[in-house]
């Protein structure tokens, strides 16, 4: 294994960070000091950085559930059932009493149903605060609807599919069926709508590409930073000249997860989300680039279609954290489609 003790730039290592779930931060920094920086990577360390990203975002990683619904005054149920592969899932119900609409939330690689603890330790490097999802559940549960919110294979409480490998999107799609199902099977006649974040999105994206008729009664849908990994890739190495960056990682992301940046990548399967779609993405993100979202919601087929930039930041975990603290664009979303 190469040596992996690097003198990086710091949107390397934030990069990096995002990619392992490190608690590693730093500020933006010029183009001539990344420059400055990528001049004294070795080969052999511009060889560990490659190896770290492609192992940090081969497998899942669990964080605690920190908070509970009823911390905030909502009822609700543990809820569970099984992915269209079997792997089990655990979730949450919050009813709404004599509502018929449902919103089917899921969350970004390291998080849970609750969040993500960010600013507890070791998960501080990527903005060092919280991301708690449940004050977005109450908002949408004052509007008046039903949620029901579940771990991904291999966070929270759900089990592990394959061991911990996570396929960004490539092996999670089967979990995004699972709760349709359930509520389909618990609510036969709800109008519902889908809340999928990042890995969740990308997830939701496959699924509907692989098996449409399992959305066919979907009546909208937020995406919250879908990714592709192609601009990820040129964030942290192209940009920082790593050459054949592409080709190098994917040799190693293959060696971790047997998978390819392509198997999960958002474009491509941006044609098969024909619900009304809103696509929501921190502008600045600097461990993407604004084009990512640009091309996945310029694929979309649906004409009720938004695209949501969130400005004044370059931290990715902002835009995750966004309608907890700013519910109103998300209600009205939901609110007139579903």
């Amino acid at each position: 294994m190469p040596d992996t003790n690097l003198n990086l730039s710091r949107r390397e290592f934030s990069a990096l960070a995002l990619a392992a779930g490190a608690s590693v931060s730093f500020p933006a920094q010029s183009h001539s000091e990344s420059q400055k920086s990528h001049a004294m990577m070795t080969p052999e360390q511009e060889s560990a950085l490659i190896d770290q990203i492609a192992k940090g975002v081969s497998y899942s990683f669990r964080t605690p559930i920190l908070r509970r619904p009823s911390d905030y005054g909502l009822e609700y149920e543990d809820v569970f059932f099984p992915a269209m592969d079997g792997v089990m899932l655990d979730g949450w119900f919050i009813p709404r009493e004599g509502s018929d609409k449902l919103i089917i939330c899921n969350h970004f690689i390291g998080a849970n149903r609750y969040g993500y603890a960010g600013h507890l330790e070791p998960w501080t490097g990527n903005g060092g605060f919280e991301v708690n999802f449940i004050e977005a559940y109450k908002a949408l549960h004052e509007a008046g609807f039903n949620i029901l919110t579940y771990d991904l294979r291999g966070h929270g409480h759900s089990a592990d599919g394959a061991g911990s490998i996570t396929g960004v999107g490539a092996i999670e799609w089967r979990d995004v069926i699972g709760p349709v199902r359930y509520a389909k099977a618990r609510m036969p006649n709800a109008k519902v709508g889908l809340h999928s974040l990042c890995m969740g999105c990308n997830s939701t994206f496959i699924a509907m590409e692989k098996h449409p008729e399992e959305f066919a009664h979907i009546k909208c849908m937020i995406a919250l930073q879908p990714l592709s990994a192609a601009p990820f890739i040129e964030r942290a190495l192209i940009d920082n000249g790593v050459e054949n960056a592409v080709e190098k990682f994917n040799e190693r992301y293959a060696y971790y997860s047997s998978f390819r940046h392509t198997d999960s990548n958002a474009i491509a399967r941006a044609h098969a989300v024909t619900v009304p779609t809103m696509v929501v993405q921190v502008k600045d993100d600097m461990t993407t680039k604004p084009s990512d979202a640009q091309g996945i919601y310029d694929k979309l087929p649906n004409a009720d279609k938004k695209l949501l930039w969130i400005e004044g930041t370059p931290v990715r975990y902002e835009g995750y954290r966004y309608f907890s603290q700013k519910p109103q664009e998300m209600v009205d979303w939901f609110s007139g489609r579903v």
